[in-house]
């Protein structure tokens, strides 16, 4: 719930109903409940009249609560496990985390502001499980009513085989920020501690990450290649690739297709604005797959759920939060943007729960 300890007024107020964030409608429906109505709901007739006024305890918090400032899932790592012992997750990670061993100290500017431990997915399944969290992070130098951020994150971990294949285990995790990436991590590491304790899996080899190094060259671009290109269901289908981001590989010799790569990248320039990159990536260029490394590749789709249409673009990439130089990063997969016309929040985050779905991570073995 929001702190309405402090009500704005003054040049407080007048910075917050500055804010874009704080809409035109917002603040004539508090005017129009006092009984005062402007010619015009535009800022510039609202404003003066609502300064000129105190607000009371609930129009300040309708009025706070209209900026909050919450993010969405948009970015989802994967990891992926071998079972030796078919027992029921649910059994094997209820009650297994506590919040207290989720923070690694007091020295942070967040908290945990929600948790839920392991629970069924589908209210049946005990191998089909999530667990959800929420953050609050703290931001003292933002403006007072945008200080505290709000950031959702889940984990989730099922369990399967296929026919007559070893069982498996598949993870799932979604964050929005640092910190929620920073809670998803150390949950996964206390339950795969737990599960090599108890001789149900074995020590992961990377903690089951996908990881850069884990690909050749040629191969990195294919496994990006495939997973940009394999969703073709009606719900969420893929379009084009417009974008793909590369480096010369600086441990080989590539002197000798310095021209070639200058050639890709005005290539790529050309295409990002309009036009499909497929086929500039995988027949064209192809020659120099061996000499660059491929650390991101971006995808259209559109998207038809239930009544609602529109399209979003995807991020396949190898990288971390805010880190530009990277060692052997993991694998992680986000929305650049998803337009869905008249949808709510709620329909936002369920479309990107079922279009990010977890990938071949077996496709890309032997690679190396």
């Amino acid at each position: 719930m929001a702190d309405t300890s402090f009500i704005p007024w003054g040049e407080n107020l007048k910075g917050l109903v500055s804010q874009t964030k704080c809409s035109a409608t917002a603040i004539n429906d508090i005017l129009r409940e006092r009984g005062v109505f402007c010619s015009s709901s535009e800022k510039v007739n609202t404003v003066p009249n609502l300064i000129k006024s105190l607000l009371s305890p609930e129009e300040s918090y309708e009025l706070l609560n209209s900026i909050k400032t919450k993010e969405k899932l948009d970015k989802v790592n994967f990891r992926s496990y071998e079972v030796k012992q078919n027992s029921d997750l649910l059994d094997l990670v209820s009650g297994l985390i506590d919040t207290d061993d989720l923070q690694s100290n007091e020295y942070v500017n967040y908290q945990i502001s929600d948790f839920n431990d392991f629970t069924s997915l589908d209210g049946t399944s005990p191998n089909s499980l999530i667990l959800d969290f929420e953050v609050c992070r703290k931001d003292i130098l933002d403006d007072w009513y945008e200080s505290e951020k709000f950031f959702k994150g889940s984990v989730e971990i099922k369990k399967g085989s296929d026919g007559d294949k070893a069982i498996s285990m598949s993870v799932k995790l979604n964050h929005s920020s640092p910190e929620t990436k920073e809670i998803a991590d150390k949950v996964i590491s206390i339950v795969e501690q737990s599960l090599v304790e108890d001789g149900v899996i074995d020590e992961p080899k990377q903690g089951g990450r996908v990881l850069f190094d884990d690909f050749t060259n040629e191969n990195r671009i294919n496994f990006l290649n495939s997973l940009a290109s394999q969703h073709t269901g009606y719900d969420f289908y893929h379009t084009i690739i417009d974008d793909f981001n590369f480096t010369p590989d600086k441990d080989l010799d590539t002197t000798h297709l310095k021209q070639d790569t200058n050639l890709l990248e005005k290539d790529i320039n050309k295409l990002r604005v309009s036009g499909d990159l497929e086929k500039i990536i995988t027949v064209k260029w192809k020659h120099i797959h061996p000499y660059i490394k491929a650390t991101k590749v971006v995808a259209t789709y559109t998207i038809d759920h239930k009544s609602y249409s529109g399209e979003c673009r995807v991020s396949y990439e190898f990288s971390d939060y805010n880190k530009r130089k990277l060692i052997n990063p993991e694998l992680c997969i986000n929305f650049v943007n998803l337009k869905l016309k008249g949808a709510p929040p709620s329909v936002i985050h369920d479309v990107q729960a079922i279009c990010i779905f977890r990938p071949d991570l077996n496709s890309h073995s032997g690679n190396t």
